[in-house]
């Protein structure tokens, strides 16, 4: 049993997650330390491929909802959002997959790396501008009958929507539509289409976490709103680029879920609370208060509908944070918890963080905190099958294979909570 303390310590982190969330290797990835002459080699680094049977193709879309000001910057009379879109594809053979992080993000967030203690990444340690993902700009869309399901996903505070790729990927590479959405002002740097930069407000370092969900579950319901008007064949780019052949109209709007990270696993399940459009939603590693410190009226309003929760050591639906929204889920939910994975294993940094360390290029005890110590391939399996399992269930009523009956052989790392 786990001594006072600790659980004191360790629920404390859990709540500061929400509030920060920046917070062996994986196969692939280039590992290198010291080049020649004592200097610092960065290290290039891979993301695991996806596992579904179809090819990934990508784009991203600039959107703007001029009926909503921008809450966080006065100046700005329209709410502007960066988004990316992943979906099966047919093949393009010879096609570059697209980078995880556009260019200015990437050196926002190097910058933040080795410059914040708790990553103590050396100073070109890593090459955050070259890991590229497995998805091809602009691929045409693998239509189906009846459209393909949508899943939508809500990064951790501060953290770019490229750092969901790992999970995106895998959901679309098995048949679905996922849609990132940049939190604008919140996140480190977002950069637009036209090379634009916004960067994090003031406001919102200052903001409650309620004030930030509420913001959040707005920007996901717009979003929402303007995949319907794709959906009937118009084009939500503020930018009128040009749209993958095959991308309007191929989703099912009747079958919309949504996860997310930290901030954004919260945001998960008040965007389910206020919209009925959102049919599933997985929660990871968010905790979302209680009483004066609520995230948002799901905490005591509950939920009718599928919730999972995926924790890592920092807490799970036991503790105070979780435990009010728990006793009120009156839908199908389960509580998945990896004991040895840190806050951040749930995002790519689980599978980009080990090499860096491996070179010599971070501090041991920094990755452990982390991404906890959890083998990385192992972590990343697990989710994907318990991620994609969920929503195979719970929106395309595929059958249950048994995998949220309890534990699994297969992944020995889950546990459940009762």
């Amino acid at each position: 049993m786990k001594s006072p303390n600790l659980r004191h310590l360790r629920r404390r982190q859990f709540v500061g997650a929400l509030g920060l969330a920046l917070l062996a290797p994986m196969a692939g990835a280039s590992v290198a330390g010291a080049a020649p002459g004592g200097r610092t080699r960065p290290v290039t680094m891979t993301l695991p491929p996806p596992t579904g049977p179809y090819p990934v193709g990508t784009a991203s879309l600039h959107l703007v909802d001029p009926s909503r000001p921008d809450p966080w910057l006065t100046t700005r009379a329209a709410r502007e959002l960066m988004t990316t879109v992943w979906y099966p594809s047919l093949p393009v053979p010879g096609r570059r997959p697209a980078l995880q992080l556009p260019p200015r993000v990437a050196a926002e967030w190097q910058q933040l790396v080795e410059t914040r203690e708790d990553f103590s990444v050396k100073p070109g340690g890593a090459d955050w501008a070259a890991t590229r993902t497995h998805a091809v700009t602009g691929a045409p869309v693998r239509r189906r009958p009846g459209g393909l399901p949508v899943v939508l996903y809500s990064p951790g505070r501060n953290m770019p929507r490229g750092f969901g790729t790992v999970l995106a990927e895998e959901l679309a590479s098995r048949g679905c539509l996922v849609v990132a959405v940049d939190h604008t002002h919140e996140t480190i740097a977002v950069e637009f289409s036209d090379g634009r930069v916004a960067r994090t407000q003031d406001a919102t370092e200052k903001a409650t976490l309620r004030a930030l969900v509420d913001v959040r579950v707005a920007d996901v319901r717009f979003v929402l709103d303007r995949l319907e008007t794709l959906h009937r064949g118009g084009g939500p780019d503020a930018d009128r680029r040009p749209l993958p052949s095959g991308l309007a109209g191929c989703a099912d709007l009747t079958a919309v879920g949504m996860f997310g990270h930290s901030i954004g696993g919260a945001t998960a399940a008040q965007a389910m609370h206020d919209d009925p459009r959102i049919r599933a939603a997985v929660d990871l590693d968010g905790a979302v208060g209680a009483g004066a410190n609520a995230i948002g009226s799901v905490v005591d309003g509950g939920l009718d509908r599928p919730f999972l929760l995926m924790n890592s050591v920092l807490g799970n639906s036991r503790d105070e944070v979780l435990a009010t929204l728990w006793k009120n889920l009156r839908g199908w939910h389960r509580n998945l918890q990896i004991p040895t994975a840190g806050h951040y294993a749930y995002t790519d940094l689980q599978a980009q963080l080990p090499p860096i360390a491996a070179a010599g290029n971070m501090p041991a005890d920094r990755l452990a905190v982390l991404v906890g110590t959890v083998d990385p391939a192992r972590s990343v399996r697990a989710q994907r099958a318990y991620l994609s399992e969920f929503f195979d269930v719970h929106l395309r009523h595929r059958p249950d294979r048994g995998l949220f009956d309890g534990p699994s052989a297969a992944h020995p790392e889950v546990s459940f909570i009762d």
